[in-house]
């Protein structure tokens, strides 16, 4: 399999668990502000991060800010979709090309596409664990998100 087709079967995992957990908050009318807020770091950085390939401003989306749940369904399918077409419009298979932005304090730094989509899928996953502890500490059962569930399915 190409890279560039394992990055697309992995965003397509990714956008298919952000949906179960938005889901899941949903369904069970979690309005717990900690959740929330996980929740959207997670959305926001995902939107920022391909902002920062597609050498856009990242202003609009707060890395911290705690989005109502009407934003965050928005947001989710409208990051899962753009990146999903960046993907799939993109025309080198190395992803190696470089890329300079500022963070969210200021400082330049410079990373290859390949290890900023690294860091979007593991910061994803890394935050969809807390927010299933998170259910599980108010209380519900959290929606299953492991990759082979995915797979299992799709």
């Amino acid at each position: 399999m190409s890279l560039k087709r394992q990055f697309i079967d992995s965003f397509r995992y990714n956008h298919w668990a952000n949906e179960r957990v938005l889901v899941a908050l949903e369904q069970n009318g979690i309005e717990d502000e900690k959740t929330l807020s996980l929740f959207s770091h997670l959305v926001s950085a995902q939107i920022i991060w391909l902002l920062r390939i597609e050498g856009l401003p990242t202003s609009p989306f707060p890395i911290w800010e705690s989005y109502k749940l009407t934003e965050l369904e928005s947001m989710t399918e409208e990051s899962g979709r753009n990146w999903l077409n960046y993907l799939n419009g993109h025309q080198m298979e190395t992803f190696e090309e470089m890329i300079s932005y500022k963070n969210t304090e200021g400082k330049k730094y410079e990373t290859t596409i390949r290890q900023i989509i690294n860091q979007v899928l593991l910061h994803g996953s890394y935050h969809r664990g807390q927010i299933a502890l998170r259910f599980r500490e108010l209380g519900f059962e959290p929606p299953e998100t492991d990759y082979i569930f995915y797979k299992r399915t799709h």
